[in-house]
């Protein structure tokens, strides 16, 4: 594994990675053995896991399998499409079941306790895909530009290795959370669970004060596996801490628990704030796979969860009605909100 050495310290010895520039210690999960069936890997990853999901949202995934060659063509493809014209991406613009382009200016995260009343929508573009195929038919189609051979073949290779990638993650997630190692199974069926990828691109292009290119949010899913090349941009805000750069690490992927598993787990995961700023005078680009139930999932509080004096907060929602609750507060396509 290699690391940008300027900006991370990284030692699997302890299980951190920080930044030497901030006080950011985000945990590593080296799930090379667990991939690979090692007995006792689950059982010995779980509490660090937990550890991580309930200190600071965020963990550094490695030994994760997904050739290096499948992650850098995915980042070829989304600069290659994201730098036409945008009279050409346009003729695919984002639609009411959420595939297709966003343009600059019509995402502003609403949100997060730390949405903070800010009116500046972010300074981001991106395209956004659903599954593509499956043995049954599927309900919301993608949109896929037309002129650029590959595109389509190369993004669905790396949606189905990412959502491969995910339900291999379940169980050691049910274990960190005390319950059976198949608990989540029933409710993420391939083919049948909600997942989302998005290529974004921050452009280079100097901030306005009070503007972001991604504002203060968390996120709605289950989990969130972040690729990343090595331009910085992302920050987080731990529990207890001020906001902290991410460090940078190309070779994993940044993995964050969202909003969903935080209600189904009582509050006690975490969905950790996280805004991306590129300061960095380059375009910045980055892809997160979004993974969430299968839509009739009722998400109502895990067994593990509460107690006596600890009873659930949240009443039951399905995953449905939940991410439509969730896009309509964040996207111009659902819940409208005034330029400035």
């Amino acid at each position: 594994m290699s690391t940008t050495p300027e900006t991370v310290t990284e030692t699997l010895q302890t299980g951190l990675v920080s930044d030497a520039q901030s006080s950011a210690e985000i945990p590593v999960l080296d799930v090379g053995d667990y991939l690979s069936g090692v007995p006792g890997a689950r059982e010995q990853l779980a509490p660090v896991l937990s550890q991580a999901l309930t200190q600071v949202g965020f963990f550094y995934l490695v030994g994760h399998n997904i050739p290096r060659t499948v992650i850098d063509g995915v980042f070829q493809e989304a600069k290659r499409f994201l730098s036409l014209p945008l009279e050409q991406k346009n003729t695919i613009k984002l639609n009411d079941v959420f595939v297709g382009y966003m343009g600059d200016r019509q995402q502003l995260g609403r949100t997060s306790e730390y949405y903070e009343g800010h009116t500046k929508p972010d300074r981001v573009e991106a395209f956004f895909m659903q599954r593509d195929r499956s043995p049954f038919e599927l309900p919301f189609p993608n949109q896929w530009p037309e002129g650029l051979p590959g595109y389509r073949e190369t993004l669905i290779e790396f949606f189905e290795a990412m959502e491969d990638l995910s339900i291999k993650l379940l169980p050691l997630f049910a274990t960190a959370l005390s319950l059976p190692s198949d608990y989540f199974e029933p409710f993420f069926p391939k083919y049948r669970n909600i997942a989302f990828q998005r290529l974004s691109h921050y452009p280079a292009d100097p901030l306005e004060e009070g503007q972001y290119n991604s504002s203060p949010h968390t996120d709605g899913t289950f989990l969130t596996l972040l690729a990343t090349t090595d331009v910085p941009g992302l920050e987080i805000k731990p529990k207890e801490q001020d906001w902290i750069r991410a460090p940078v690490w190309p070779e994993a992927f940044l993995v964050n628990s969202g909003d969903l598993l935080t209600r189904w787990s009582n509050g006690r995961i975490l969905s950790t704030p996280h805004r991306v700023r590129n300061l960095s005078g380059q375009d910045r680009y980055s892809i997160p796979f979004f993974f969430l139930p299968s839509p009739d999932t009722v998400i109502e509080c895990l067994p593990t969860c509460h107690e006596v004096d600890n009873p659930p907060q949240s009443e039951p929602i399905t995953t449905q009605e939940y991410l439509r609750w969730y896009l309509e507060q964040n996207f111009t396509q659902y819940g409208k909100f005034e330029h400035d």
